[in-house]
């Protein structure tokens, strides 16, 4: 079991301190096999080594690679509660899936989507991830997003993702009014 554990840390150790864009990418891919193989030990493990939080600031820079990789490893691992509490108390999470929907590729706007509509569904009533997903632009995002066109399961879960937005925008602006200041006529 040591030796499983210390293959955790080597995984978490390539992305944390890259050697290579490779190495990173290759750890990426091994860690997304690790917890869809074995959801319960692999992701706890991998959360209890820092990895949301790490993904969530690579996800900020990354290259189109290395995003859809990391994005593939965040979805999985958000199956887990503590995960999606790791997520809940990073700032940049749910702005940097937001970013990152319609932004990089249609396989990286699939596993954006899926990851916050694991946040925002399984959120507490009175979470703020719906709110914040207001703030950044997801709604307007999800919409385009089902016009374009998308795929199944993605359209499904933009689809009720779009549900729970529209139902938090009560208590939230999803369009800044600010950028109508200077209008004359009336915003209809």
């Amino acid at each position: 079991m040591s030796k499983a554990n210390a293959m955790y840390d080597a995984l978490v150790n390539l992305v944390a301190k890259p050697v290579s864009p490779q190495a990173t990418k290759a750890a990426l891919v091994t860690a997304y096999y690790l917890v869809k193989n074995d959801i319960e030990h692999a992701a706890s493990r991998l959360v209890d080594l820092g990895t949301v939080e790490l993904l969530v600031e690579l996800l900020a820079d990354a290259d189109k690679g290395t995003t859809e990789k990391a994005l593939a490893v965040l979805d999985t691992v958000l199956v887990a509660a503590k995960a999606r509490d790791r997520a809940y108390a990073h700032a940049l999470a749910v702005p940097v899936l937001a970013k990152k929907t319609m932004h990089v590729s249609d396989m990286a706007t699939e596993f954006a989507v899926s990851a916050l509509w694991r946040l925002c569904k399984n959120s507490p009533a009175d979470g703020g991830c719906k709110a914040e997903a207001l703030q950044v632009g997801a709604f307007q995002k999800l919409l385009l997003l089902l016009q374009l066109g998308c795929d199944g399961v993605t359209k499904e879960r933009a689809s009720e993702l779009l549900r729970l937005l529209n139902a938090s925008r009560d208590s939230t602006e999803c369009i800044e009014t600010a950028d109508f200041k200077g209008l004359k006529r009336p915003f209809i």
